[in-house]
């Protein structure tokens, strides 16, 4: 055997060793995120809108249970009213102190959950670089290995050299192919799932706090949207489920909304794009709760 057939042959098990997806060690292994489950929900009076706040004051007003403090406030000061007056104040300041602090417990889980998937996904992409590497590598010699085969056996006979053409031309497009839709994954773990409950949108969740969670679900007159629909809507115009009614959405679905499973990078990619979604929409309960603040202020004392 010539020894440049000899060296393609044995470079044939490093082509092997490169084309198949590295699974050790490509599971998580940060900590699981501690999400308690939510406790049940304090029960809030339902009253009229207050005409003197902005609609979204109202809303987040309501969420938090603020409203019927709200409206004593909203009364003319009659004789000596100080005193109660400034109990409704701190009453509706607490109950914005509190929102507050379920919103940042909220944006922690949501920061865990995502720092999870993006420790995976480094991993993952670390074995998809080696994986690449080791593939140029096989397929350069195996390139050079077959030029200089079949310029060898060129003095043996034309059905030699066609032979060790077409054994080297498939040894190189098999490291191709392999290098474009091979790929590494990895287990990853969510029984306590905070996009499944954005998904179904129960009238009560297990995870979220329940201010933060009646902010994100309600739907005031005229609104045709709560702020869990419209994040759900974004995730399908985002492309971030794939196409909607395909095999290959079901089994995305059944993974990013199910207790977990072997991702790839793509699918880390999806999931990290949409808890960033659902992080935004939490965050901005902050901002309407500042709003609520500082036309509680512009009220007389």
């Amino acid at each position: 055997m010539s020894r440049p057939l000899l060296v393609a042959i044995l470079l044939l098990p490093l082509l092997g060793c490169a084309t198949r997806p590295d699974r050790e060690g490509m599971r998580d292994t940060a900590p699981g995120c501690v999400i308690p489950e939510a406790a049940a929900p304090a029960p809030v009076v339902e009253v009229p809108p207050l005409p003197w706040l902005s609609e979204r004051s109202n809303a987040v007003a309501a969420s938090i249970g603020a409203l019927p403090a709200l409206h004593g406030l909203g009364t003319p000061v009659r004789g000596n009213e100080a005193l109660r007056r400034l109990a409704l104040r701190q009453e509706v300041t607490e109950r914005v102190l509190l929102a507050l602090l379920d919103v940042s417990s909220t944006l922690a889980m949501i920061d865990c959950e995502g720092e999870r998937g993006d420790q995976l996904r480094t991993r993952l992409q670390a074995a998809e670089s080696r994986r690449a590497r080791q593939l140029g590598i096989a397929s350069i010699g195996l390139g050079a290995a077959t030029a200089v085969v079949t310029g060898g056996l060129s003095f043996v006979g034309n059905n030699a050299v066609a032979i060790a053409g077409i054994t080297g031309g498939l040894a190189e497009a098999s490291a191709g192919a392999a290098l474009l839709l091979g790929g590494a994954d990895g287990q990853l773990r969510h029984p306590r799932n905070l996009l499944r409950e954005a998904w179904e949108r129960p009238a009560r969740s297990t995870l979220f706090p329940a201010v933060v969670w009646r902010h994100l679900s309600r739907r005031d007159a005229g609104q045709e949207l709560s702020e869990l629909d419209a994040l759900v809507l974004s995730w399908r115009q985002d492309g971030l489920l794939g196409a909607e009614g395909t095999p290959a959405a079901a089994r995305r679905e059944a993974l990013l909304f199910g207790d977990g499973g072997r991702y790839d990078v793509s699918a880390l990619e999806a999931r990290d794009a949409m808890l960033d979604l659902l992080e935004a929409r939490v965050a901005l309960m902050s901002r309407d709760l500042r709003n609520l603040l500082l036309e509680l202020r512009a009220l007389p004392r």
